[in-house]
């Protein structure tokens, strides 16, 4: 999380966004190779574009039982109950700005790896994206075709 932070903290501070990932336990999730990077990528990109000049845009992951819990939480108008329900379709949501594929990217990338992706309002105003991704077992190897991938802060 640390290194998709560090490589977008750039756009967000030139769009006047706080972009930050706070601390948590070294977690190692189970997902194919880049998953996770792309994953992350997309959530970055829609949220900081979501947020006005001086808005913030937090990610924040902890154990959940066998899972990971992922947040990535902002404080930008946040989106309609309407518009939640479809967010996850392609070009379902009719207040996305750009293409509509990026939420519909990240839930095909989450569930095929066996996760779960859900969007919830942020407390005070926003949209938080919440990712319950598997972890590795111990002494596991990596799915086919991918790599275990560190989900920490690191």
């Amino acid at each position: 999380m640390a290194e998709r932070v560090a490589a977008w903290s750039p756009v967000a501070e030139e769009r006047g966004v706080r972009l930050t990932a706070s601390e948590g336990p070294a977690l190692t999730v189970a997902l194919g190779a880049g998953h996770l990077e792309q994953i992350l990528d997309n959530l970055i990109a829609n949220a900081v574009e979501a947020v006005s000049e001086g808005g913030s845009v937090t990610l924040a992951h902890e154990a959940a039982g066998a899972s990971a819990r992922v947040l990535v939480r902002d404080d930008g108008p946040g989106m309609s109950a309407a518009a939640r329900a479809v967010a996850f379709r392609r070009f379902g949501n009719p207040e996305a700005r750009g293409t509509g594929l990026g939420l519909a990217i990240v839930h095909r990338l989450v569930t095929a790896n066996g996760g779960t992706a859900r969007l919830e309002d942020t407390p005070g105003g926003g949209l938080t994206v919440v990712l319950d991704l598997p972890l590795r077992a111990p002494g596991r190897t990596a799915p086919r075709g991918g790599r275990e991938r560190p989900g920490g802060s690191g």
